[in-house]
């Protein structure tokens, strides 16, 4: 059985877009999960790639939602999951493989 791709919502109008269209086109399932409507960021290691989409956070955040974003993250990242990150998703990237985030000047 071939396992999806994991997209995550941290807010409810940034959707997949172009990312849909591209996934489906290609015949690659896909599951969405909305962060800010009260669900929940499913084990990683149970789909084939991970996408973290943006949202009005800060990876910096010391919320319990953001943390479990981040050992999430962290563990697609130990599992060599291919993970990509857009905006807030990029943040926790970084963050979650021991990178800085700060501000820009």
């Amino acid at each position: 059985m071939t396992r999806k791709v994991l997209i995550i919502n941290n807010i409810t109008h940034e959707v997949p877009g172009l990312l849909e269209t591209l996934l489906c086109e290609h015949g690659i399932a896909w599951h969405s999960e909305d962060l800010s409507a009260d669900g929940t960021f499913p084990d990683p290691r149970e789909y084939s790639a991970l996408v973290v989409l943006g949202g009005p956070q800060s990876a910096n955040d010391e919320t319990p939602s953001m943390q479990l974003q981040l050992r999430r993250i962290e563990a697609a990242l130990h599992e060599e999951i291919p993970t990509l990150g857009i905006c807030l998703g990029i943040q926790c990237l970084v963050k979650a493989g021991g990178g800085k985030v700060m501000k820009a000047p």
